[in-house]
């Protein structure tokens, strides 16, 4: 490749799909990635939004956040149209949302075998770069990514994942977007990637600034916060046990809706705290030698 992927012909696609409304946090996930590749020198021409959901005007709303070019938020279901007919050569793509075993939560839960066909489908991609932030992003590992893979076309596809077949972390982040600072529950791997594409780092050491060392980079800080997280949690667990415990003792003295209620969310604090430290963020990459040469710069 001549030029890095800033530099085109790239195609940059946020993507959101769900199968009910799109939750805000994941709303902002992409909204601050908008807003880092306009800032990285990405024109709003080549950038391609699919958010799903009845409430346009409430998707719309958390968008504006991110950036005040005129950019079509469209459909999941779009992408796989579109994609058929896109020119450019070569596709970076940001996935949020939910993912479970059976692949990303959409209307029609998108697998991983039509995923990469589609993408493959485009007529004249040479690269994609797709990053996946969902959980259990692993179900997209081990497919036929690589040139001259899979049912259509010779692109390489390069695959990476926050985690891989378990929960991918969110923490409380405060960002700083179009109308200033904004927080909210991030997932912890694309915020880092966005930022390493605003303010690249050769991690490797050889001169460039290329798709893995961006995978690296948001993998190394992934797992450092999740670190960090699963430390101030442990701290908080005997406590947060003590405080169930406690509410769960006045409300069999004092039956009350109230006290119910104290329970119930006493409880909940208690058991998120013990999942989290069972939580892996454990990033993977799939076709990880055109990742060593393919740059963003």
């Amino acid at each position: 490749m001549s030029q890095g992927l800033i530099a085109g012909p790239t195609r940059w696609v946020l993507f959101l799909a769900s199968s009910h409304q799109a939750e805000d946090r994941h709303i902002l996930d992409l909204a601050y990635g908008v807003y880092c590749l306009e800032r990285a020198g990405v024109k709003a021409a080549d950038i391609s939004v699919y958010v799903d959901g009845p409430d346009r005007a409430a998707i719309a709303t958390q968008w504006s956040q991110g950036t005040t070019s005129a950019i079509p938020v469209q459909e999941s279901h779009e992408f796989f149209v579109d994609i058929r007919n896109e020119k450019a050569e070569n596709l970076v793509m940001f996935v949020t949302g939910h993912g479970g075993w059976d692949g990303i939560d959409a209307p029609h839960p998108i697998k991983p075998f039509p995923f990469v066909t589609a993408i493959k489908s485009a007529p004249q991609l040479k690269h994609a770069v797709v990053y996946l932030g969902q959980c259990y992003a692993g179900i997209f590992n081990y497919v036929g990514a690589g040139k001259g893979k899979g049912p259509s076309g010779d692109a390489d596809v390069i695959v990476m994942g926050a985690t891989n077949l378990h929960s991918s972390i969110s923490a409380s982040t405060t960002e700083t977007l179009i109308n200033g600072e904004v927080r909210w529950p991030a997932n912890v791997f694309l915020i880092h990637v966005f930022k390493w594409i605003v303010s690249p780092s050769d991690v490797d050491g050889d001169g460039l600034y290329t798709v893995m060392d961006s995978f690296k980079y948001a993998s190394a800080l992934s797992n450092d916060g999740n670190l960090t997280l699963k430390t101030q949690v442990t701290n908080r667990i005997f406590d947060l046990r003590t405080a169930w415990l406690t509410a769960q003792a006045a409300h069999q003295s004092t039956a009350s809706l109230s006290l119910q209620m104290a329970e119930t969310a006493a409880r909940a604090q208690y058991f998120d705290a013990l999942e989290l430290n069972h939580v892996h963020q454990d990033g993977w990459i799939l076709n990880a030698i055109p990742a060593q040469h393919l740059a963003f710069r």
